[in-house]
């Protein structure tokens, strides 16, 4: 079973710190930029979206749980961005401990989002993937999402 549980301050510090790193790995290898440069545009970004930490109007950070009765554990986390308004969110970040890939843990915590969302009367999830994560784009694709937009280049 995976549960959704609100990140605490402890938790919200270390999230977003793995956060900067990773996302600047991305950026500085799907952008060819060097890995400093895409830091400092990752923590830029990230410090941008989340300005007033967990207390940043519509953003919803959890860690993300597996629990078989009688243990619970922290698989990973999740980020959302909700628009009540407009009656959807962006899926800001998924994250999954690299033990804890590969086993439907994904599968399962999107299909929870999915019914959380729906519930609060969410109608529309959005997210972006980078296309060099092939296993993430397959899992969206398999869940139903759509492709509404392409960025290309050219390296030359």
């Amino acid at each position: 079973m995976i549960l959704l549980r609100e990140i605490t301050d402890a938790e919200f510090s270390e999230y977003k710190q793995m956060l900067i790193e990773e996302y600047a790995q991305d950026v500085s290898h799907n952008y060819r930029i060097p890995l400093e440069e895409a830091h400092a545009h990752s923590a830029s970004q990230i410090n941008v979206m989340l300005h007033q930490g967990l207390s940043t109007p519509n953003q919803f950070l959890y860690t993300i749980r597996q629990r078989e009765d009688p243990t619970e554990v922290q698989i990973g986390y999740l980020w959302l961005d909700v628009n009540d308004m407009k009656h959807s969110c962006t899926l800001c970040d998924i994250f999954l401990f690299k033990d804890s890939r590969g086993k439907g843990w994904g599968r399962k915590t999107l299909e929870v989002l999915e019914t959380l969302m729906a519930e609060r009367g969410i109608r529309k999830i959005n997210l972006h993937v980078f296309a060099s994560n092939s296993v993430a784009h397959l899992l969206y694709v398999k869940l139903g999402y759509q492709v509404t937009g392409l960025n290309m280049k050219k390296w030359l």
